[in-house]
Parts: structure tokens; C-alpha cells; sequence
């Protein structure tokens, strides 16, 4: 047998993974500690679990709207490598969120539910709503981290650790994924006590606007079912238009974005005018339904 003494230093590796929850295709990425191989070697979900080093305290990221994890990847893995053996980390794009039918949802489904979006009671609709709403987004958000919890007990809780040996959990968000963090946590009082820590990143536009932007966003929200069409179609247009060179060389020296890879997702995304719906259908909600400031109260101790 051998002894994590005899083991090389672990080192931090990734893994990115495409799984099904809630009936979509979601963008999953793991970055755990392993003790054994280069951490070039875990790219694939082939890593074996054996080698891996046992996480007591687990960070669940949440990015905003547009929710993609591919563009947190590289900043995860540093929070990791920084924070040391022991930690791991779990990351989760949004539903609908990310590049390609499987992921986006087909055209017809998406000519079919934006129709009939005041309806949601056929299957396609119902499927739509997880990517669309909130609520569904939510619901999507529950099920991964409840999969992430019977993951870790499958990989290292033998059947005679008591409940208490869980790991601790830290939720790291970002943007709109701090409201879904909060409500989460406000929904599952078990979750909540097993919480370590709540870190919120830049808190979304919703809180506290400019006026003359927070006027112009309230009134393209409420009017949505003719601003997304209209806007997904110029994206489109535009993006379909230019040649995809000068879209990269506006992004890096216009916008700023000197990441290469966060300049290819970008492009990626932009370009496919089902996920520019997806991402404004949902933005749109969060502007119409959520409160101007943030319910911390529950964060209090008395």
C-alpha cells in the first residue's frame, strides 16, 4: 500500500467536464490537489480519484450572468495553489450558458418557448424556464452543489465517518451568482450551517445603478419580448459580419481583455445568437424581479 508519504508533492490540476443537470448540458470544472503525475496531466475527467488529495474545505463557485466558468479557470486554480493541500474547489456555468446546441438549446426550442415564455407548460418550455428564470436557475444551482456533497462522499466517507466529517464549504460568487448563492443558503438552513464562509464578488449592475442607466435598463427589461430580439439580432449581425481577427483585436486593445483564452470564449459566445438570448432573457429577469439591495440579514449573528 501506498503511504501519502511516499508520494511525490501533490500539485493542483483541473479538470473540465460537460454533465447533464436538470436536463441541461452544463460546463463543470474541478481543481483539486493530486499526488501523483504533473498537473498538465489532469485535463480530462480520466484523472484517477485514487491519487487525489482529500478536500476538508470545498469553495463552490457561482459566476454572474453571463454564467461561463471557462472564464474564472485560470483565477480558480490560483486561489487554489494559494490557498494550499486541503482545499479544492467546484465551478458551474449557468444553464444554457456556453457554445453549441447541446449546451444553448436548439432553434426550435427557443422559437417555440419565447412565444409561449407567459405560458411554460409544455415540455420544451418547461426545459426553456431552467435556463431562463430565476427560479430555474436556481433549482439548477441545488441540484449541482447537493451533486458535488454525494460526490465527495462517494470518493472518501467510508460508511463509518460520522455526518460531521463533511467537508466545510466556502461559497465564492460573482455578480447575479451571489443572489443565487444567498438564496440557496436562505433555502437549505443544513447547507447553510455546513457553510464555512460567503465571499461575494462585485455585487451585480441591479444594486445601485447610475439613474440614467438604471432608467434605460428598467425600461428595455420591461419591455423584453422586443429588445431581445432586437438586440440578439445586431449582436448577431455584427458578429456574424466582422471578420472574427478584428471582433479579437477590439476585445484586446478596445475592452481590455489581454487573456487569450477569455478572448476565444468570447468570440465563442458572442457569435452564437442563442446563448446572447439566453444570457439577456435571464438578464432581463434579474432587473424586473430582484431587489435594488442585497438581504444580508441573515448573515448577522446576534
Amino acid at each position: 500500500m501506498v503511504t501519502e508519504e511516499a508520494l511525490p508533492a501533490p500539485k493542483v490540476g483541473l479538470v473540465s467536464h460537460l454533465k447533464t443537470i436538470n436536463g441541461w448540458p452544463t460546463n463543470l470544472i474541478s481543481i483539486d490537489y493530486f499526488y501523483k503525475g504533473d498537473a498538465d496531466d489532469f485535463e480530462s475527467s480520466s484523472s484517477p480519484s485514487s491519487y487525489k488529495c482529500k478536500p476538508n474545505i470545498i469553495l463552490l463557485f457561482i459566476p454572474g450572468n453571463p454564467g461561463l466558468i471557462e472564464w474564472y479557470s485560470d483565477t480558480l486554480v490560483k486561489i487554489i495553489e494559494q490557498l494550499g493541500v486541503g482545499y479544492a474547489l467546484r465551478g458551474i456555468s449557468y444553464a444554457g450558458h456556453g457554445a453549441g446546441d447541446s449546451v444553448t438549446g436548439s432553434a426550435d426550442e427557443h422559437k417555440q418557448s419565447f412565444v409561449n415564455a407567459s405560458e411554460q407548460q409544455d415540455a420544451v418550455s418547461a426545459k426553456m424556464s431552467v435556463s431562463w428564470t430565476i427560479e430555474g436557475q436556481l433549482k439548477h444551482k441545488m441540484s449541482w452543489v447537493d451533486e458535488v456533497i454525494e460526490e465527495w462522499k462517494a470518493e472518501f466517507k467510508s460508511s463509518a465517518q460520522p455526518t460531521e466529517d463533511l467537508p466545510r464549504l466556502i461559497f465564492l460568487s460573482h455578480s447575479f451568482g451571489a443572489y443565487l448563492a444567498q438564496h440557496l443558503l436562505l433555502s437549505r438552513p443544513a447547507l447553510l450551517q455546513q457553510t464555512q464562509q460567503i465571499i461575494y464578488l462585485m455585487p451585480f449592475i441591479r444594486f445601485d445603478p447610475p439613474p440614467l442607466q438604471k432608467l434605460m435598463l428598467t425600461k428595455l427589461a420591461h419591455s423584453y419580448e422586443y429588445t431581445i430580439p432586437m438586440l440578439g439580432n445586431s449582436v448577431w449581425a455584427l458578429s456574424s459580419t466582422l471578420p472574427r481577427k478584428l471582433i479579437d483585436i477590439y476585445l484586446s486593445k478596445v475592452v481590455g481583455l489581454d487573456c487569450d483564452k477569455g478572448r476565444k470564449i468570447t468570440l465563442d459566445v458572442c457569435t452564437h445568437p442563442r446563448m446572447v438570448r439566453n444570457h439577456l432573457i435571464l438578464g432581463f429577469e434579474e432587473i424586473r424581479e430582484l431587489p435594488e439591495l442585497p438581504n444580508v440579514s441573515y448573515l448577522m449573528k446576534e
